[in-house]
């Protein structure tokens, strides 16, 4: 099942899981609930209005984040300067497999759980030759391609066995493991009696530019953090009644079509703003800095939580979907400011821009559905 996320929800140097009362050793980037003030509960996130988050199903409202990806750029002086990544979207893909056993059984309420790559890290570096998908790919470290793209994929599929543990009072970690062999059907070990779905969290950057980039904990290691915010009883009848086409060899399974059986949310946004992350959370900058914001505990102090359920963000970033339509160029020849879905071969929608349009193979990318209307002046349709 196949869950797409246009935008983050939003990026500050928190974690919920690991501290509810202080600044969390770095900055991380969040896609779900806009409520990832590290004060932050199961139930919060679960009734969160689907205004307030990038979900784009209603009935999932669990939280996911991973270490804020920045382009470094280094002056000829030596000096530094980082710039946070925002234009990114991702995929949490769940996986399950019900003629195995132990039986698949959906995320308990108040379940959680941290994962960390280990040579299983998934990376690919991707550009649009004739509307399909040219990649270079390895499996092993975080290790960023230093050429540019059209989009790098990462991609970090967390444990499914489980020995019963919500992962509230132990290391976050050790309440989950993988199969023997890594696969989603493979056996479990021993202790790890019951079985939970796989995500793989597939986060890409769009328009990569190459070059040196970071993690925002300067490491190596990849890791993937998660809230369950699914409402009860929803994961569970998806699981027992989608239909399974194909095998695991086909890379889904069951299909991503399985999201038919959930309500779109059709009022998803984009990131909160920086100032309000700086003005509700946590007064820091994130976005360019010449110093990586580092220290479990440290640094400014994490501003007290003012709202109960939906928070009072006045500010955030434009998501754009099909129907969107950029006012600015319709009376002149110009590109439209907003960014638009195009739909892949294999059915995968993706947000690009007029850059991405441009950058390269522009002759071919015009010629996607809903381009050269909102790219008039590139694509010569005015």
């Amino acid at each position: 099942m196949c869950l797409f996320y246009n935008a983050p929800s939003g990026h500050a140097r928190t974690d919920p899981i690991l501290s509810q009362t202080c600044a969390s050793d770095h900055v991380h980037t969040f896609y779900g609930p806009q409520n990832f003030h590290p004060d932050t509960t199961y139930e919060d996130i679960r009734d969160t209005d689907p205004q307030y988050s990038t979900t784009p199903f209603i009935e999932n409202q669990s939280l996911y984040w991973h270490p804020s990806i920045y382009k470094v750029d280094t002056a000829v002086s030596g000096t530094k300067t980082y710039t946070r990544i925002s234009d990114l979207d991702s995929s949490p893909y769940y996986r399950w497999d019900n003629s195995v056993l132990p039986k698949t059984e959906a995320f308990p309420p108040g379940f959680r759980m941290i994962a960390y790559s280990n040579n299983n890290l998934f990376i690919e570096c991707c550009d649009y030759v004739d509307e399909r998908e040219q990649c270079t790919d390895s499996i092993g470290g975080m290790d960023f391609p230093t050429q540019s793209c059209d989009f790098v994929g990462i991609a970090l599929a967390m444990p499914t066995c489980w020995n019963g543990n919500l992962g509230i009072d132990n290391d976050h970690i050790s309440h989950m493991a993988y199969t023997d062999d890594g696969s989603v059907a493979g056996n479990c070990p021993s202790g790890y009696n019951r079985r939970l779905p796989e995500i793989q969290l597939f986060v890409r950057i769009n328009n990569y530019q190459g070059g040196e980039y970071t993690l925002s904990d300067g490491s190596d290691v990849f890791h993937v953090d998660f809230m369950n915010g699914w409402q009860e009883g929803v994961l569970q009848k998806v699981i027992d009644e989608c239909p399974i086409e194909g095998d695991e060899s086909d890379g889904y399974n069951p299909p991503c079509e399985c999201d038919f059986m959930l309500t779109k949310n059709e009022n998803n946004v984009g990131a909160v703003c920086d100032s309000e992350t700086k003005t509700f959370i946590i007064d820091e900058a994130t976005d360019v800095v010449s110093n990586l914001p580092r220290g479990s505990c440290q640094g400014p102090e994490i501003i007290s939580k003012s709202w109960d359920i939906n928070p009072p963000w006045q500010c955030t970033t434009s998501v754009d979907d099909d129907e969107a339509e950029d006012d600015d160029n319709e009376d002149t020849c110009e590109d439209g400011s907003l960014r638009f879905k195009i739909t892949k071969n294999d059915g995968k929608k993706i947000m690009r821009d007029c850059t991405w349009v441009s950058n390269k193979n522009t002759v071919n990318r015009c010629t996607f559905d809903g381009v050269s209307e909102a790219c008039r002046a590139t694509c010569g349709a005015c």
